[in-house]
């Protein structure tokens, strides 16, 4: 009866799940996983969404736009190799989430750009958006910050 006790004790002392930790969203057929802002540094202006879409459906989407209040614009943006530099592109077109795939947006490849936060972004805190698909339509969101790599965020 003291196991039982000692058991049920420590199971309440443990914090409930966090349903928002697994940072997985559906829509559909569609996953979006693990949205992230990465910024500079928490007075940075500009930050770089990243997440994966996984499509599971037997339909291709495309994911149109990004909206959201925490930033003057919300652009969908490609890296190119243009020999030794790299530039970004707008994906004006949206972005393309074939049937049975993932499209994942990576450091170095697509991103969203969110430029003219609104207010700091320090590790931790979470920009709220919609991501709009041509298909599946709308989803809200949060990219949770992160410290860009070789940034120091205090």
């Amino acid at each position: 009866m003291k196991i039982i006790g000692l058991a049920l004790a420590f199971a309440v002392a443990l914090p409930a799940p966090d349903p928002a930790a697994a940072r997985e969203y559906r829509l559909g057929s569609l996953t979006i996983d693990h949205p992230v802002l990465r910024v500079a540094s928490p007075v940075s202006k500009t930050g770089a969404g990243y997440m994966a879409i996984i499509n599971r459906g037997q339909t291709a989407d495309r994911l149109l736009s990004v909206v959201t209040t925490a930033s003057a614009r919300a652009d969908l943006h490609g890296t190119i190799a243009n020999g030794a530099v790299m530039q970004m592109r707008a994906q004006t077109a949206g972005v393309p989430v074939p049937k049975g795939a993932t499209v994942k947006f990576a450091p170095g490849g697509l991103h969203v750009m969110f430029i003219g936060l609104k207010a700091p972004m320090r590790e931790g805190a979470t920009l709220k958006a919609r991501l709009i698909f041509e298909k599946a339509g709308p989803i809200d969101v949060e990219f949770k910050t992160e410290a860009a790599a070789g940034s120091h965020q205090h």
